[in-house]
């Protein structure tokens, strides 16, 4: 990500406040939603460094070395260990989701509490809000010290749901790595299906059966004339014809394995786009969020300089609302007074 530390030094410059240091992060020292954080993007940094590290192997066309001295990342793949590859990227693309769900989930009823909790505060505050009635505000106005929770408990919120959606763009990235290779897998399977049929074609030129082009002319329809299927066996010795169904029943058997695994990659190719969306759906959700908490903290602040202002001039001047509360001190005084004394 682009480091927009200088222009934030210089916008707190302008606030009149100290610039931001570059200090060495201590993990234990951190909260424990930033620990969280950092570990699930250690994970998915990896994820995607080592996706990326294994795609020449993993696409190569190259038959696999028997070498059991090559390093992994040096030989090519057999199909059994794509397919693990494959599945153990997506499953650890669903734990990964389920993490920063799990996380975002802790954050909300975190959120919560604390509204909770402040505002518990608040409506237990009776005398803090006559004090606020005398000091000329009005009863369900906040203190600046009220206002200033209130900015802080924003801003830490909409940090964190930037760290939210930075994982989750960083967890799409990782799927899309993952896609892409499936996808290239997936269509050299297909040239190759089609190379293996059109080899297999040129290699029954030795077969009467199958040189007899005129006769093949006659099948076009799908539908085979009794009378020509006895010619063709008449044809074809016994020999021939166990070597024809031999290389029949091997081609069917090979095309039901690539059939197999043209749809598992298919499906797992579904379920990682699934994801994706998901995760883009999210993304967009809590940038929304964030703009909103951004332009709330804002205001908050305005409210709170706002506030400081209003307190001064209150200080300074006399309110009606004083004048009535010394008032009414003075007059219950005078009359606890006046009935202890006559």
């Amino acid at each position: 990500m682009t480091d927009i530390t200088p222009d934030f030094n210089v916008c707190l410059k302008e606030k009149g406040s100290q610039p931001a240091l570059k200090k060495e992060l201590n993990i234990d020292k951190i909260d424990s939603f930033l620990q969280e954080a950092y570990t699930i993007n250690n994970r998915i940094s990896d994820l995607t460094r080592e996706l990326r590290s294994i795609r020449p192997s993993y696409l190569s066309t190259a038959a696999p070395s028997r070498r059991r001295h090559d390093s992994n990342h040096a030989r090519p793949l057999t199909d059994k260990e794509r397919d693990a590859i494959d599945a153990q990227s997506k499953q650890l693309l669903r734990q990964l989701n389920g993490k920063i769900t799990e996380l975002k989930q802790v954050e909300d009823v975190r959120n919560q509490a604390a509204e909770s909790i402040a505002l518990k505060k608040r409506n237990q505050g009776g005398l803090g809000a006559l004090g606020r009635w005398a000091a000329g505000g009005a009863v369900t106005a906040k203190s600046p010290e009220e206002a200033a929770e209130e900015a802080e408990r924003k801003t830490i919120a909409a940090h964190r749901e930037s760290v939210l959606m930075y994982l989750q763009s960083k967890l799409e990235e990782a799927g899309r790595v993952q896609s892409n290779m499936m996808e290239v897998r997936l269509s050299r399977e297909m040239e190759k299906s089609k190379s293996v049929l059109s080899k297999s074609r040129q290699s029954a030129g030795g077969i009467p059966y199958a040189q007899d082009s005129g006769n093949r002319s006659e099948l076009t329809n799908g539908v085979t004339d009794s009378s020509n299927a006895a010619e063709y066996d008449e044809e074809l010795d016994q020999e021939q014809q166990q070597l024809l169904a031999e290389e029949n029943n091997e081609m069917l058997k090979h095309y039901n394995t690539q059939l197999d695994q043209l749809n598992a990659a298919e499906k797992s190719i579904l379920e990682i786009s699934e994801l994706q969306s998901t995760l883009t759906a999210n993304i967009q959700l809590q940038q929304e969020h964030i703009d909103q908490l951004v332009q709330d903290s804002y205001l908050t602040t305005e409210n709170v300089g706002k506030g400081n202002k209003e307190l001064k001039r209150a200080s300074k001047r006399r309110s009606t609302a004083q004048a009535v509360f010394w008032g009414t001190c003075a007059f219950c005084s005078f009359l606890v007074v006046w009935d202890l004394v006559f």
